[in-house]
């Protein structure tokens, strides 16, 4: 099943504010993970590209009927995020280098909201509370985590984010609930130096 995710609009500045929550922006490519009863896992773009096959190593999760959603992300040999290593193993086809890849290099699939838990459809919850239902779930796959989160500390997290020379941040409404598209309850904050 697949539900078309909910997009970003831009934010020129950095702020505060008691009603977001703030995490890291992290630069790789969206992925829909939805696995069904029964336990077969499909993993899409935000474009509804079905990329199963260039992910073996994010195939095994712990749950079923389940929608989460994310950013796939590789990282180079420091442990720094890498967007074209994610990149060259998005464009793989071939099966054995597939594999290998995944052997040698496994992505990271870094969680940021969960849409669905045991054939319920969480979207008309507010996200304070799907970030709840998604910190006690246990996903169980070395290779997929859950992205840190502040509330109200945009400016901190910014200039944390900033000194590592990271992306940039990204601003939620507490609120918020999950819409297909793009919304303003959604914010990303650019580190300008990053993309310079």
């Amino acid at each position: 099943m697949f539900i078309q995710p909910m997009l970003l609009q831009m934010s020129p500045r950095p702020f505060s504010h008691v009603d977001y929550v703030f995490e890291p922006k992290i630069d790789g490519h969206r992925l829909i993970l939805s696995r069904i009863e029964g336990g077969q896992t499909r993993l899409y773009t935000r474009h509804h590209n079905d990329c199963s096959r260039q992910y073996p190593e994010l195939n095994d999760v712990m749950l079923d009927d389940v929608i989460l959603d994310g950013e796939v992300a590789a990282t180079d040999g420091t442990g720094a995020i890498d967007f074209e290593a994610v990149m060259e193993r998005f464009s793989l086809r071939k099966t054995n280098r597939i594999r290998r890849a995944a052997e040698a290099r496994p992505v990271n699939y870094v969680v940021f909201d969960i849409l669905r838990l045991n054939g319920v459809d969480l979207t008309a919850l507010p996200l304070y509370r799907r970030k709840e239902i998604l910190a006690s779930i246990n996903i169980g796959n070395p290779c997929i985590s859950v992205i840190p989160s502040v509330r109200k500390e945009g400016e901190r997290l910014f200039n944390e984010i900033e000194a590592r020379q990271m992306e940039g941040i990204v601003a939620k409404r507490a609120e918020s609930v999950y819409v297909s598209g793009r919304s303003d309850a959604w914010l990303k904050i650019i580190n300008s130096s990053f993309a310079a």
